[in-house]
């Protein structure tokens, strides 16, 4: 079976643009992320799931204060995590949507999924980055029919790791973020999903059409962020998040 390499980055919002009341971000980045295609629905169509590649996989999570010049407050770090992504591609040519659900459970797995978001894409294109080309998908996370909120769990929501990913320890325990208030957070971001492209397909039905059920899109990251603003105000701030992408801990 022909393996891709997938390199998925995913760009940091600018919350300093966030009004006050958008109070602390939970930051979520991960490593080592693989993207299987499950199904191919016709030829230009397909059905992606996002997991951790394996045990050594790793996520981190942390709350940011999102008042200027901001700062990380606290954080975790979760090895061996479970996530789900599921992404479907559909359209034609250069006009394609992709929407899903975003899933992660943390360590003591109390709940199912301690953040649970549906995901629509805002944009699907692929990007000329130097001389390599790069599918990016941004989106929206909002949260899913019959939850209160994206952060899932209770009040205060407290995210469990296996280690401190050495921000400050902002709860006293350096295994776990805590948030209070966690009924407010029920918006969120991810932005740019991508992965290169090898060859010239020229557009994104070409692509897909070269992309086989089976496939392992391989040495991915995952970063997203969760805010307690309006969906009106986190969509401003996506216009300004290609500015600011970043890639995390690939191999």
């Amino acid at each position: 079976m022909k393996t891709r390499f997938l390199v998925l980055g995913l760009a940091a919002l600018c919350v300093a643009a966030a009004p006050a009341m958008a109070g602390l971000s939970v930051v979520v980045d991960s490593s080592q992320t693989q993207m299987t295609i499950t199904t191919k629905t016709s030829q230009n169509d397909v059905i992606g799931v996002a997991t951790a590649k394996s045990g050594t996989s790793q996520l981190t999570v942390e709350t940011q204060d999102n008042t200027p010049p901001g700062a990380i407050l606290d954080g975790v770090e979760e090895t061996g995590y479970t996530m789900a992504l599921t992404f479907h591609f559909l359209g034609a040519g250069n006009a394609y949507t992709a929407n899903g659900t975003a899933l992660f459970a943390d360590a003591d797995a109390t709940v199912p999924w301690d953040i649970q978001a549906d995901f629509t894409s805002t944009s699907v294109a692929l990007v000329t980055v130097g001389t390599s080309v790069r599918l990016e998908i941004q989106g929206l996370m909002s949260t899913m029919p019959g939850n209160e909120a994206i952060l899932v769990g209770g009040d205060p929501w407290v995210f469990t790791g296996t280690a401190s990913d050495g921000s400050p320890d902002g709860d006293g325990n350096p295994v776990t973020v805590t948030v209070p208030q966690a009924f407010n957070y029920d918006t969120g971001g991810m932005v740019a999903v991508n992965f290169p492209v090898f060859g010239s397909p020229g557009t994104l039905e070409a692509f897909f059409a070269s992309v086989n059920q089976g496939e392992s899109l391989i040495n991915g990251s995952v970063h997203a962020e969760i805010v307690p603003v309006p969906a009106a105000v986190l969509l401003g701030i996506l216009g300004f998040g290609a500015a600011g992408l970043r890639l995390r801990k690939y191999v």
